[in-house]
């Protein structure tokens, strides 16, 4: 695969059933009663202009990964937003072809042109290497977490 048969574009409502094939790759879906429908929470993101949802594209059409940004206001930091990577997943057949660097890269690109002083995201360690690639690197902080 070259770069010729790549394309990152902002999903689209036509994307949803495609997009959840891949984040259950991602995250498999639990036996629990959803918070919000996908359609609900799709148009949510798409109408929201902090939310930046990609999808990778083939030449053939295939949607074969996706990432988000969410761009979140801020006090500090003369008022610069920070980004937040999520859920950034390739088809998994398509993994080690520059598909999930890509839509980081794409990601971090969104994140300067809006003024982010910061790009932050929570992976577990065994991605951190795949990370460090993308020009992201370990600060020394914790990630605290509560599930609720």
């Amino acid at each position: 695969m070259n770069s010729s048969t790549r394309k990152i574009r902002q999903a689209s409502m036509g994307d949803l059933e495609q997009l959840l094939r891949l984040l259950h790759q991602l995250s498999p879906p639990k036996n629990e009663k959803p918070f919000h429908s996908a359609e609900h929470v799709i148009n949510y993101m798409l109408h929201d202009p902090q939310y930046h949802l990609n999808v990778y594209l083939l030449d053939d059409g295939r949607l074969v990964g996706t990432s988000m940004l969410l761009v979140q206001h801020n006090f500090s930091h003369g008022g610069r937003p920070v980004g937040h990577i999520e859920n950034v997943v390739a088809d998994e057949p398509l993994r080690g072809y520059g598909i999930g660097k890509a839509l980081v890269e794409n990601q971090l690109r969104v994140a300067r042109e809006r003024g982010c002083y910061k790009v932050i995201l929570d992976c577990s360690v065994a991605n951190t290497p795949f990370y460090e690639k993308c020009g992201l690197h370990k600060t020394g902080e914790v990630e605290m977490r509560i599930d609720i």
